[in-house]
């Protein structure tokens, strides 16, 4: 059988490796094509029938993509493609029957855990046996009802497991290999939000085994060991475990020392080593021996600083904890971030008062903000949608905070820091990768000069924007708790502090560009001082499978945001791009939607929730060892899954949700008059084609689902801007929204005109147009660099 996987591929799809090394020992010809552009939906169709497979399997891993793989499901179909179709994931997992239920033309979903399944489905389709013989599916049967075959169980023994095939060349972080790899499955926490835990657990209930599971350290430095070898240098090895620290610290001593020492026999080098873990599982000693021991950056996952808060999302008793693990990995010189679910159901504002001074204790950490989502089939969206009527679909469900002050925080929140929070290069994305980049230098290139100074220059930036979001914060919140019912006082003074927000991000991103500018400099300097690398030839010849797997070959113009490098003697493509709409709203920067969801289709312009770790690359699902919530990849015909990292698309559908999908029901609203305030633009922003950053977190909110109308804010609108520039200035054209909209620019340089379109003379390469719009329904804010626009 010839079988396409499709998968996101932005640092190497772990999960699709795996399964390609599986199919391939089974006898069966496989490709991999990847698919992270939205915009890019028909040419991914044109790669993969180029092959004409018999089987086309999908990697969905979580349902903030879900939308663009059903969509790219319709499009095959409509393309003539007549073999099976299936899927994996986390999330089709979860949510098999509506997969199956809702004509989207997929034939199977392989639940949980898919080496073996997807083997024996192949084998199956093959021999024209039976699928019902096959375990561990969901197969759409007649009247949109999904019927299971028989359980399996979970993989108990992962070294019985192959390598995952290293199928292209591996993304390089200042010049030095970046390699993802999986040392283990599984979690033992009971987070109410998080979707990996849920998959396992789900697992474990249908088909019985452990969850969590350990790859010997013999086997993971066997690995290790060819790659570091094939690439001929020190390596990154990025660890895509749930938690790569065990509940004992002494365990976890022992098992990264077993597998240095293991390296050491196989006459492996400097290594780097990523990794996450849960704050109850660093102590000081600990982060001492890991830092010696090659550890140089850890994702914490601290998730909510309050007590309350984290007792709300199950999880435990850990404030004192995440305080103890930070400053461990602070003075053991470990690079450690964090995200803060800001924002749950029972959040109060006396529980983001804590979170905000927990920032400003801990400035050294650069941190990121957001909402709790309920991702489908978790407990926190089986509990919610007893407490309360949701909005939205499986596609993408939107809550409403019990407490009004702290709903409506969320909403201010949402609207003001969209861009620095979520944008492909906002501020946030962006210092997150710096102080990871300044960690790379200090490990790699220690005698280099300059890497001190770069690195203070990071620590003081890391420090400057970590303290000025606590005290926007703080803005946000006075704000929440005076506005009373005044609507025009928060509308107004929302899109003020959007604007103040943006003016900062201009300053910072100035600052950052040159710091950037600097690290490159040293990484070159430290190049020059060492030996030339040894050719990274064959890579995905020798390390994986030859010339059965390969991945597809590319069509010109397949995605106007992403990076296709041939490698010399490889026939592989570097593929490593931040999609266009950065976690935006997929399909509105490009102009061309491609196979958007309704309006109602289950989207809130809220804020993110679960975004991927700074270091966790964009694997693809189709995977199986995933992340911490925060931080993960999917499963089940996964990997090494990524979360709910990126955000919805938004416009029509072929095969929308149902009817209630994303809308909460509401009364109309008279649009406010020309004169009224301000209109504030929540969707994409303005991506340059090729601009990479290491570290990218994406919003999976809902984005375009309706709010209560209780409360302002409840539907900001969604624009972007568009641009083109000449010899007498940039025409800026604000896009999308409804009709009735006022706006605000502001920039250092000269705008010229009002409403939709003006006319900006930047002052300098580093001015920041912005603009708040604001609507009848809430309040939006996008900007644009002077430099962006030099770059296109």
């Amino acid at each position: 059988m010839k079988l396409v996987l499709v998968g996101a591929d932005f640092e190497e799809n772990l999960g699709m490796g795996l399964l390609a090394a599986c199919v391939h020992a089974a006898g069966h010809a496989v490709r991999v094509v990847p698919f992270n552009d939205p915009d890019a939906v028909d040419d991914v169709v044109t790669l993969a029938l180029r092959q004409k497979p018999d089987v086309v399997g999908l990697s969905m891993q979580f349902q903030h993509r879900a939308h663009e793989f059903l969509g790219l499901a319709r499009r095959l179909r409509a393309a003539g493609f007549r073999g099976h179709l299936t899927c994996g994931g986390h999330f089709p997992t979860l949510a098999h029957d509506q997969v199956l239920g809702h004509a989207h033309g997929v034939d199977s979903v392989v639940l949980h855990e898919g080496e073996h399944t997807l083997v024996n489905l192949l084998d199956a389709l093959r021999d024209r046996r039976p699928l019902d013989t096959v375990a561990g599916l969901a197969l759409a049967a007649p009247g949109g009802a999904a019927r299971l075959t028989a359980p399996r169980a979970i993989v108990e023994d992962l070294d019985a497991l192959p390598h995952a095939a290293r199928y292209r060349p591996h993304n390089r972080h200042l010049d030095v290999p970046f390699i993802p790899i999986m040392g283990s499955r599984g979690c033992w926490g009971r987070c109410s939000y998080c979707s990996i835990t849920s998959f396992y657990r789900d697992a474990r209930e249908k088909g019985g085994g452990k969850t969590l599971r350990l790859r010997s350290p013999a086997n993971i430095a066997d690995e290790m060991a060819r790659l570091w070898h094939a690439a001929g240098e020190p390596c990154i090895y990025c660890f895509h475990d749930d938690n790569f620290l065990l509940p004992r610290p002494a365990d976890t001593l022992e098992r990264v020392r077993a597998i240095r020492a293991a390296l050491d026999a196989r006459q492996v080098g400097m290594v780097g080593i990523i990794g996450k873990a849960r704050p109850d599982c660093v102590t000081a000693d600990l982060a001492r021996e890991l830092r010696a021991l090659g550890v140089l950056r850890l994702y914490v996952g601290v998730e909510n600083a309050s007590q309350a808060g984290a007792t709300h999302m199950r999880r435990s008793s850990q404030t004192a904890r995440v305080r103890e693990a930070l400053r461990a990995c602070r003075e053991a010189g470990i690079f450690a971030c964090y995200n803060i679910l800001l924002f749950e159901p029972d959040a109060t504002l006396d529980d983001v008062r804590e979170n905000i001074a927990f920032m400003r204790e801990h400035a050294d950490h650069p941190v990121n903000f957001c909402r709790a989502e309920p991702y489908h089939g978790t407990p926190l969206q089986r509990e919610l949608a007893r407490r309360q009527e949701l909005g939205g679909s499986y596609l993408g469900w939107n809550y409403r905070i019990v407490d009004d002050k702290a709903e409506l925080l969320f909403r201010i929140c949402a609207a003001a820091f969209r861009e620095r929070n979520f944008a492909p290069d906002g501020v946030a994305n962006r210092y997150m990768g710096l102080g990871y980049s300044a960690a790379v230098l200090a490990h790699f290139h220690a005698g280099t000069p300059g890497v001190a100074r770069v690195s203070e220059r990071a620590r003081e930036l890391t420090r400057g924007i970590a303290r000025e979001t606590a005290g926007f914060l703080e803005e946000a919140l006075a704000l929440a708790a005076a506005a009373g019912d005044d609507r025009e006082l928060v509308e107004r003074e929302t899109a003020l502090l959007g604007l103040r927000i943006a003016g900062a991000d201009g300053r910072w991103q100035a600052q950052m560009d040159a710091l950037e500018q600097d690290m490159e400099a040293v990484a070159l300097e430290a190049r020059k001082s060492r030996k030339p690398r040894r050719q990274l030839v064959g890579v995905a010849q020798g390390l994986a499978l030859g010339a059965s797997l390969a991945l597809a070959g590319t069509v010109e113009g397949i995605s106007a945001g992403c990076v296709y490098d041939p490698v010399p003697g490889d026939g592989g493509m570097v593929v490593d791009p931040v999609p266009q709409d950065g976690g935006v709203d997929a399909g509105y920067d490009a102009g061309n939607v491609v196979d958007p969801l309704p309006e109602d289709a289950g989207r809130d312009s809220g804020m993110v929730v679960d975004p991927p770790p700074p270091d966790a690359g964009r694997d693809a699902g189709m995977v199986v060892d995933p992340p911490p919530p925060d931080a993960g990849r999917d499963a089940g015909m996964v990997v090494d899954p990524l979360p709910e990292d990126a955000g919805f698309d938004a416009g029509m559908m072929a095969d929308p949700p149902p009817p209630d999908a994303g809308r909460d029901a509401g009364m109309v609203v008279d649009p406010l008059p020309p004169d009224a305030g301000f209109d504030g633009g929540h969707g994409s922003l303005i991506q340059v084609p090729g601009r990479q950053r290491i570290d990218q977190w994406r919003d999976s909110a809902p984005r375009r689902g309706v709010r209560t109308r209780d409360l302002p804010l409840y539907e900001p609108p969604t624009v972007r801007l568009s641009f083109a520039a000449g010899k007498d200035g940039v025409q800026v054209q604000l896009c999308g929204g409804p009709d009735a909209v006022s706006t605000r620019w502001q920039a250092e340089g000269t705008v010229e005109g009002d409403g939709r379109q003006v006319r900006w003379s930047p002052a300098h390469d580093d001015d920041h147009l912005g603009v708040a719009v604001r609507s009848a329904g809430g309040v939006a804010v996008v900007t644009l660099r002077a430099r962006d626009v030099k770059d296109a």
